[in-house]
């Protein structure tokens, strides 16, 4: 139950945080949690589902859990891997048992998408020109800036 506020000296075209990626544990049989620290995750509100890179994949030996296809800016449909990770928010929280899709990239090795960020609230200001991002987990209330001329919070 945390929140992050980002402020960027400047209006931003993306919001990227420091995130967590977990390997799915079982404690019960004393596995080790197995955990990999990202520095640029991208949280993207146009991505219905959080995607991994190849490379966190293999850091953590993540088992493949099934296929799925994705499509994107580009034309056509790609078949990636999807495997079960636990991912830590900048807020302190993890939220568990993502089904994330793989792909390849090297910008960004974590794509945070709407099923996280369904589990909160998200709002995005610029005023002067400078953006700032808040995210808080759980969900506490609406944001209405219409109807609160903006004292949603």
């Amino acid at each position: 139950m945390g929140a992050i506020t980002r402020r960027f000296q400047e209006k931003t075209d993306c919001i990227v945080t420091e995130s967590y990626v977990y390997a799915p544990t079982n404690i019960t049989h004393g596995e080790a949690v197995k955990r990999v620290r990202i520095q640029r995750s991208l949280w993207d509100t146009g991505a219905s589902v959080t995607l991994i890179s190849t490379r966190v994949a293999k850091v953590l030996g993540l088992k493949s859990i099934g296929k799925s296809g994705v499509s994107g800016y580009n034309e056509g449909i790609d078949v990636k891997d999807t495997f079960l990770i636990h991912i830590g928010l900048p807020t302190g929280d993890i939220v568990t048992n993502i089904m994330a899709m793989e792909f390849d990239t090297d910008e960004y090795d974590v794509i945070i998408g709407m099923d996280v960020i369904c589990n909160g609230d998200l709002a995005i200001t610029n005023q002067d020109n400078k953006t700032t991002f808040s995210f808080r987990i759980p969900s506490e209330r609406e944001i209405d800036f219409a109807n609160n001329k903006g004292q949603g919070y």
